[in-house]
């Protein structure tokens, strides 16, 4: 790799030399912060652009991440400006792909030599990127499951309430909190809320869950 340069991210010094190990050092710094991917994507394109950036000659780099079924992930910069431009693309996964375009001001910017660099580092950052987008999906299911969680423990309740006043059973109970869902247009879970508030004089039903 080139000569070492010094890169800041979030508040960290990292040694452009050391390839994965520094790209692995801004992975573990992004998702320790719980700044999620987006941040991690910035911070690899400035890093990209430092990599290729000469004295005199600075480049820009701008990443898209494209994800099946998802919407495109922008970070870094755009072509806005620049004269050369240099695209790499990267296959992450079967559902993922990335490119990694870098911009320069100057004509005929970039050599052999960088187009070679460039690929290289596009190979260490791949590694780094595919860990960025399985911890954020990771993240979006735990999310998910505690909402769908949250949600149930409330609805749980609820039933129970309707089963002690009502004396019957958990299907009948399940069944009148349906009904009126459909009758006021309203999700079960609102529903299930407002017959714990109703009971319980309590609007904050938020449930506790152990991670």
């Amino acid at each position: 790799m080139r000569e070492n340069r010094d890169v800041s991210a979030h508040n960290i010094r990292v040694d452009v030399s050391g390839g994965a190990s520094t790209l692995l050092g801004l992975l573990l710094e992004g998702t320790r912060a719980g700044s999620g991917v987006d941040d991690f994507l910035a911070d690899l394109a400035s890093l990209a652009a430092a990599e290729l950036s000469h004295p005199g000659s600075e480049v820009s780099c701008g990443i898209t991440v494209h994800r099946r079924k998802q919407v495109s992930l922008d970070a870094g910069s755009t072509s806005e400006g620049s004269v050369s431009t240099l695209r790499i693309p990267i296959v992450l996964d079967d559902d993922s792909s990335a490119v990694v375009n870098f911009y320069s001001p100057r004509t005929e910017a970039f050599s052999n030599d960088d187009v070679e660099h460039a690929q290289q580092f596009a190979v260490e950052a791949s590694r780094a990127l595919l860990l960025a987008l399985r911890f954020s999906q990771l993240s979006d299911s735990r999310d998910d499951l505690a909402a769908a969680m949250q949600s149930r423990t409330i609805i749980d309740i609820a039933i129970g309430a309707i089963m002690a006043q009502n004396r019957c059973g958990r299907e009948a109970a399940f069944k009148i909190l349906r009904n009126t869902s459909n009758n006021r247009n309203m999700k079960i879970r609102d529903v299930a809320a407002a017959v714990v508030a109703s009971i319980a004089g309590d609007t904050d039903m938020t449930a506790r869950f152990e991670e």
